[in-house]
């Protein structure tokens, strides 16, 4: 797929972070010209039931599924670019392959949600209700997970530089394998959370609580420096 989420006609322009690939080595989600149906703008979806649907291929740009029924909503390599899917439920949804670039989720409901090599770079989750949500792999550059409770998700060999987890609870959370480089962290707890693995470059683990967490040797030494320790 080319670095252009959108068409030639502008449909959209966020560019692809080719940083990034997933384990298929296939880039997820669609061109607006590369859409099963014809690509959707500024459309509204808020309220409607589409529950149990699938999707796949289609292409949407700053579309509203405000509170939208989307339980048991099934996307497959979809592009979905600057929506709102606040307050929506997605409750128990499967997504593969697909692609939610500076989307809005706050408010909505994630229970048991699975997102699978999901791009979601850029986008905003405070508020949402996420138990039970898994993620496999992914691209969570620069998302918001700002104040939300992912106690016990499994975030392994997920993506998420430059994430925001400012307030955010990862307690039992599997991190093995995960990009942390320049998260922002502040009173983010990893109590017995697994990092063994992950990439920690930019890591402030003064703004954390690691009380539990399990981390490898390589590890050790970067989280003792962020205190002032020495170690030769």
């Amino acid at each position: 797929m080319s670095g252009d989420w959108g068409s030639a006609d502008g449909t959209a322009d966020v560019t692809e972070d080719d940083d990034w690939q997933s384990e298929s080595s296939r880039a997820p989600g669609v061109t607006a010209d590369q859409a099963s149906a014809p690509p959707e703008q500024n459309a509204d979806y808020s309220r409607t039931q589409c529950g149990g649907e699938q999707w796949q291929l289609r292409y949407f740009h700053h579309c509203n599924f405000a509170e939208a029924e989307l339980v048991g909503l099934q996307t497959t390599q979809c592009t979905f670019v600057e929506c709102n899917f606040g307050g929506a439920d997605l409750t128990q949804s499967a997504h593969r392959m697909s692609a939610f670039v500076s989307c809005t989720f706050v408010g909505s409901l994630l229970t048991s949600a699975l997102f699978e090599e999901c791009r979601l770079a850029g986008s905003a989750f405070e508020s949402v209700q996420a138990q039970g949500i898994v993620f496999r792999g992914g691209d969570l550059t620069s998302v918001s997970f700002a104040g939300v409770d992912l106690s016990g998700v499994d975030l392994a060999d997920a993506r998420m530089y430059d994430a925001d987890l400012s307030q955010t609870n990862l307690s039992n959370a599997s991190l093995v394998g995960a990009d942390l480089r320049n998260v922002r962290l502040a009173n983010t707890n990893f109590e017995d959370a697994d990092l063994q693995g992950a990439l920690l470059d930019g890591f402030d683990a003064r703004q954390a609580n690691l009380q539990g967490a399990r981390v490898d040797r390589d590890q050790c030494v970067p989280l003792a420096q962020v205190f002032g320790v020495v170690v030769d």
